[in-house]
């Protein structure tokens, strides 16, 4: 991988050090080695630990990473990179930390798992939404030839017995992928496209606040959640979103401050996330795809959608609503983006019509070649 002018964004090549100066060694072959080693090291990690859930983990793999990818081409380039990445880290850790606050219940209802639904609100005097989704997921369930509610027919026909199948295992890595999906996309294009990342993590930002907002002023409790309340609908539901790794023998690990479960929102279901998120990545490398491209993208959010049906944790409308903010801010994204084109030309044309001289010419012409 060349170097790259990691201030500007460009893709010129920048000098730097060949070799180390003490060792003589290429910093190119010390930056491979470190990132195997890195390889190795994530792998171990995953079969000993099992797949890492909390920000502050992932983003400390991923500086971890990136501080190897800038290795030998100077402070200016590592402090870039971190100029980057913190200030988004930042807003994501906040994401987490509203995302408790939201929460109707105590720190100890969530250690002790006893989450009411009658009579709970949150700190604005907000009320648990607990029958709407239910009623609207009825009237989906009958108007798409299922019978019953979404979740419940899902849960049916796909899990009908005790016994985990095994498709259980990719369902258990369709919604872990939502933890590691929006970084990895956010590292791939920082090491290609810094300008390209900017617009990602702008747009992923976007979309938290948007989601802890409606957490807070629309608490909703999930399926699982209304049907240990005992007033959901039907058969009992279940929650198998995880139980795919106990046949591969991996799990999950949530990190240490999702384990004091100060970060836990039980009732943060409307809208999905995790369908916002799958969406969200499709979308933004949706235009100028072929057809197939397009069509292994939309697999992504179909599949994080049937997952999360499958593992009780989300109705139908909640995953409408979730994919509906993602479209909003692509859509908001292409008009300003074309907006801005638009505008370009126009104010070259301007600032360049009432020059006459000769320097002004020059300058015209080098504006046509950039």
């Amino acid at each position: 991988m060349t170097a790259t002018d990691l201030a500007s964004g460009s893709q010129e090549q920048v000098a730097e050090p060949g070799r180390m100066p003490l060792t003589g060694w290429r910093w190119s072959t010390v930056r491979w080695a470190l990132i195997a080693a890195y390889v190795v090291g994530s792998v171990v990690f995953l079969v000993w630990q099992g797949i890492p859930t909390d920000r502050l983990g992932i983003y400390g793999a991923i500086l971890l990473l990136l501080s190897i990818v800038v290795l030998g081409r100077g402070w200016a380039a590592w402090w870039q990179m971190m100029l980057d990445w913190l200030p988004f880290q930042a807003v994501l850790i906040a994401y987490d930390y509203s995302r408790g606050i939201a929460s109707p219940y105590s720190a100890e209802q969530v250690q002790a798992r006893a989450f009411p639904t009658v009579g709970v609100h949150n700190d604005a005097g907000i009320p648990l939404h607990v029958m709407f989704p239910i009623d609207v997921d009825r009237w989906l369930g009958q108007h798409l030839g299922m019978g019953a509610m979404p979740t419940t027919w899902v849960q049916e026909h796909f899990h009908s017995t005790s016994a985990i199948p095994w498709y259980g295992v990719l369902v258990s890595l369709t919604y872990c992928s939502h933890f590691l999906v929006m970084p990895i996309v956010a590292l791939v294009l920082w090491i290609r496209n810094r300008p390209r990342f900017q617009v990602w993590m702008r747009m992923v930002v976007v979309l938290a606040v948007a989601g802890v907002s409606t957490y807070f002023l629309y608490p909703m409790a999930p399926p699982w959640l209304a049907d240990d309340a005992g007033v959901f609908p039907g058969p009992r539901i279940g929650r198998y979103t995880s139980e795919g790794f106990d046949v591969i023998g991996l799990h999950m690990v949530g990190g240490a401050l999702d384990q004091g479960q100060y970060l836990v929102n039980p009732v943060a279901a409307m809208p999905s996330l995790h369908v916002a998120y799958a969406t969200l990545a499709a979308g933004f490398f949706w235009f100028g795809k072929r057809w197939w491209q397009k069509i292994l993208l939309a697999c992504y959010p179909l599949a994080m959608s049937f997952t999360l049906l499958y593992g009780g944790e989300h109705y139908l409308v909640d995953e409408i609503a979730g994919a509906a903010y993602a479209l909003v801010i692509i859509a908001c994204w292409r008009y300003l983006r074309a907006r801005g084109q638009r505008r370009s030309p126009l104010v070259e044309e301007g600032a360049l019509r009432p020059s006459r001289g000769r320097g002004d010419e020059r300058g015209a012409v080098v504006s046509r070649r950039a």
